[in-house]
């Protein structure tokens, strides 16, 4: 249903019958509850640390002996999280926060190659955010000290430091 039939279908509804629809829908949808609860309690701080948590949890999901993160299930998270219209440094954050899980995943064992693509096109994403909204100099020093912790595996160079150095790279030459 489009907001343009919504409108229309509730335009001659009296004050109690609109409170009546609010409260059914409050009841019978999750996201609806936690979106009127913020409503009704605004506190940015609590729910960031609430998906932050969840992000956290995802991104080092550990299953049949082998780090595997749903990238699409962290930006769902992260999309979600937009709905609270939080701003862009809290959004930052959290994106931030997700691809230091990422990477900290990465820096003792290998992982699969197609996670390896899918974490890289996440740090573009990420990056492009933080260019688009100009807290690149804000957020750079913790991403550098998350690529410090990476190392080679013996001889082999980390395929997650080589993606963080391409995309600052990369960064550097966009922001300046």
């Amino acid at each position: 249903m489009s907001k343009t039939t919504l409108r229309k279908a509730i335009k001659d509804f009296e004050a109690p019958e609109l409170r009546e629809l609010l409260i059914d829908v409050y009841t019978k949808s999750k996201e609806a509850r936690e979106l009127l609860d913020f409503f009704a309690e605004p506190d940015i701080e609590r729910k960031a640390e609430a998906y932050r948590a969840q992000l956290t949890k995802e991104a080092t999901r550990y299953t049949r002996r082998a780090y595997n993160p749903r990238i699409a299930k962290l930006r769902a998270t992260i999309k979600k999280f937009k709905v609270f219209e939080p701003g862009s440094e809290a959004v930052a954050d959290l994106m931030v926060h997700t691809m230091t899980a990422l990477l900290s995943i990465g820096k003792d064992s290998w992982l699969r190659e197609r996670l390896y693509v899918q974490i890289h096109k996440f740090v573009g994403e990420t990056f492009d955010f933080l260019v688009e909204n100009e807290l690149v100099d804000d957020f750079m020093p913790r991403i550098r000290k998350s690529v410090g912790t990476l190392e080679n595996f013996g001889m082999s160079a980390n395929p997650l430091k080589r993606i963080m150095e391409a995309e600052t790279k990369r960064i550097e030459n966009v922001a300046h």
